[in-house]
Order: C-alpha cells, then sequence, then structure tokens
C-alpha cells in the first residue's frame, strides 16, 4: 500500500534521500516525491521546471507500515507523520492511488499535458492527465500554462495543478 509523510515545505526530495540512506530497503518498495512539470517564458523561449505536486508531502510504498513507522522514528527532520491512529500512519486509498497512477510517470514526474482550446480560450480536448479529469477543472490560467483540478484527498477537496501546453508551444522539451 501507499502511505503519506508529512514534511517541511521544500524538504521533499531531502527527505526521500535520508530515508533511502537511513532505512533498510526491506521495510519499504519505494520511497517518492511525486513532481509536476511547470514552465516559465524566459528570453530563449519557455524553460519547463519540477515543481511538488502535493508541497510538503512524499509517499512511501510497503506492505509493512508497523515496521516502517517505527523504522522512521529513526530520521532527522521528520516533522510528522499524516496518522489517523497513534502507532501508524495514513494509507492512501484505493482510489487515491488510481488517481495518482493515471496523472504520473514512471519517475513520477506529472508531464504537461497537449490541450486544445476554442476561440474563447476555453479547452475543448485535453490529452494524458489533463484529459482524463478534465471534467474535475475548475480553473485554467492558459497563460501560465496550468489547469487546476479539485479532487478528494486525504478526507477533504485539495486543489491540484497540473501543467498544460499547447500545440503552438510546440514539442516536448
Amino acid at each position: 500500500m501507499w502511505y503519506v509523510i508529512q514534511t517541511q515545505t521544500g524538504g521533499e526530495e531531502e527527505l526521500v534521500g535520508l530515508i533511502g540512506k537511513i532505512i533498510s530497503k526491506e521495510y519499504y518498495e519505494e520511497c517518492f516525491c511525486m513532481n509536476r512539470e511547470c514552465v516559465r517564458k524566459t528570453e530563449k523561449g519557455q524553460e519547463i521546471f519540477l515543481r511538488p505536486l502535493f508541497p510538503a508531502y512524499i509517499f512511501v510504498v510497503t506492505d509493512n507500515p508497523k515496521r516502517l513507522f517505527l523504522e522512521l522514528k529513526r530520521v532527522p527532520r521528520l516533522t510528522k507523520l499524516l496518522s489517523d491512529h497513534e502507532d501508524s500512519f495514513y494509507s492512501v486509498s484505493e482510489e487515491e492511488q488510481i488517481f495518482l497512477e493515471n496523472v504520473q510517470n514512471e519517475e513520477h514526474i506529472v508531464q504537461r499535458s497537449l490541450v486544445e482550446v476554442d476561440d474563447e480560450g476555453m479547452i475543448v480536448k485535453a490529452y494524458g492527465p489533463v484529459g482524463r479529469y478534465r471534467n474535475a477543472i475548475v480553473r485554467q490560467r492558459l497563460r501560465k500554462r496550468y489547469v487546476c483540478i479539485e479532487q478528494d484527498f486525504w478526507g477533504k477537496k485539495r486543489k491540484i495543478y497540473l501543467g498544460i501546453r499547447l500545440r503552438e508551444d510546440g514539442e516536448r522539451r
């Protein structure tokens, strides 16, 4: 199962690295931070960079959460585990896991989705993650190249930002 660990915003990759160094792989299958592709305009064109999909959260896959929970107490700077009980931490529901698997690639990156817009700037067709969750879009910013969708996560509605690209942006960089 997938579990969620909370850390300081900006410290996600550092915590993934610490867990990889301190905790034996016998206690977990994988530990990762999900990132999303973002774009900013520069003098040279568009620059693509990564930003956490869920700032301050990382994911760990394990079949032995109680033992991993104890091992995680050895990791410095680990602020807290998202927990619904005192001796365990929060598991990702099956629906949440399906969503996460649908939007990311093998490297745990949510790539920008190609979208087509009409003359009024409304998205009429979308591919990739945005295409799968187009009905959940609550805000779109074509100029900034992102959409915001709402999804139930960890007991409440959360806004999740997904990168987009238009045909005129050219091929993936």
